[in-house]
């Protein structure tokens, strides 16, 4: 199954573009041979040359919008590159030994169904359940239809909708004031349901071949701090950083002052993982987690509210095209006071009344899920087989009825897969 599973990645991955396999190739064949030679005298010679030449290219590609060179970045490149990190880190330390077959390490790299948009696996996590024997039951399949379906929902239903409001008032550089403060929220919601649909989609494939991903989120907007949320935003990401950038920094085992610089560090690291326009974006959510905690309140839900309000400013920075003009519109909010025209231009952003309301309901129940699913997910569970069959014939026909798609649509329309 395994050989069929890497010769269907390397033919999606190469769909979206041949030349991108060039770079894969070379990460994974200067990963792989780099990994057997992590012993000896010159192993931290070796190591710090092979992350060197892969950051390299990664950086490479996030600065190519910036200049009049037409190359495609590689999809995915943001992702691969900090498991060839985390590989050559982890087998330096002697946490494991180097994959003796390529075979097995190329399909590590190359699994496609997180391949563009994470998480961001372990290789010691990726071996247990993806190089392994593993089993593929009934209800393996019918629990990964069921996430499948669920992030199908995600993003064609909610995000899909979103995305023509952000995109209304995003093209209009009038728009400012009270529609900038309704971009940011509606984004807020845009980019969850858009990025974790498309985790859901891919734990739930992954789930119906017997493989077991580890999960990017956990009710995020239910967090009452910056802190808080970056432990349950993006977890695969976050915990990366914390691994191999907060703590080699020293974390939190030094002064008050150094353990700051080592955050402001790490979420600049954040920011430029994301993009060259994503750096003060990522030094603005450095400062709120070191400070964040110290303004919070008794009440649970005046933290997450004011949490989730300030997190949506920061998502201005992947709003609008450049950091100027996204600091331009988060100061208009403040400013401008346009707040009655929005109420009566509402209908004039794209959407109509029933998608409004279409949109708002299943908002609704995403953060009602996001609430309970500890007490809903073993219910689903535990159901039948037939109570399976209907929710999973539902939520098809919810897509197919309810979805909105673009003109075109590709696996690069997920936000997170451009980074």
């Amino acid at each position: 199954m395994n050989v069929l599973l890497l010769i269907i990645s390397i033919l999606l991955y190469a769909s979206f573009g041949w030349q991108s396999l060039f770079y894969v190739f070379f990460s994974i064949i200067t990963t792989f041979v780099a990994a057997k030679h992590l012993k000896g005298n010159n192993k931290k010679l070796v190591l710090i040359a092979t992350i060197i030449i892969n950051l390299a290219i990664l950086i490479f590609m996030k600065v190519v919008p910036f200049t009049k060179l037409s190359i495609l970045a590689p999809l995915g490149i943001s992702y691969y590159t900090l498991q060839i990190i985390s590989y050559l880190v982890d087998v330096y330390k002697n946490k494991y030994e180097p994959e003796e077959k390529l075979f097995n390490f190329t399909l590590y790299i190359m699994y496609i169904p997180h391949l563009f948009i994470g998480p961001i696996s372990r290789y010691d996590d990726m071996k247990k359940t993806l190089l392994e024997k593993r089993k593929i039951t009934a209800n393996n399949i019918f629990d990964g239809l069921l996430r499948v379906g669920w992030g199908l929902i995600k993003k064609f239903v909610i995000a899909g909708r979103a995305a023509i409001i952000i995109s209304s008032i995003s093209g209009n550089e009038e728009y400012g004031g009270a529609y900038a403060l309704l971009a940011m929220i509606i984004y807020s919601i845009n980019i969850y349901a858009d990025f974790s649909g498309g985790i859901d989609i891919v734990i739930g494939i992954s789930k119906m071949l017997g493989i077991d991903l580890k999960e990017n989120f956990n009710s995020p907007y239910y967090s009452e701090s910056f802190k808080e949320f970056w432990r349950k935003w993006h977890i695969s990401l976050s915990s990366w950083l914390k691994d191999y950038v907060y703590i080699p920094l020293g974390g939190n085992r030094c002064s008050t002052f150094r353990k700051n610089i080592n955050l402001l560090i790490t979420f600049l690291v954040s920011g430029l993982w994301h993009g060259v326009n994503y750096i003060i974006w990522g030094i603005l959510n450095g400062i709120f987690v070191m400070f964040g905690d110290k303004f919070k309140t008794k009440s649970k839900i005046l933290n997450r509210l004011v949490t989730f309000i300030l997190i949506s400013f920061l998502w201005s920075f992947f709003i609008w095209p450049d950091q100027t003009t996204s600091l331009k519109m988060m100061a208009s909010v403040f400013t401008n006071f346009n707040y009655s025209e929005v109420a009566t231009q509402i209908l004039n952003l794209g959407l109509t009344i029933a998608d409004w309301i279409i949109f708002a309901i299943f908002t609704l129940i995403l953060f009602i899920f996001d609430g309970n699913k500890e007490k809903i997910l073993p219910k689903l569970q535990n159901s039948k087989m037939e109570t399976k069959t209907i929710l999973i014939g539902t939520m098809c026909l919810i897509v197919l009825v309810l979805g909105i798609y673009g003109i075109g649509f590709n696996v690069s329309n997920f936000i997170y897969s451009k980074f």
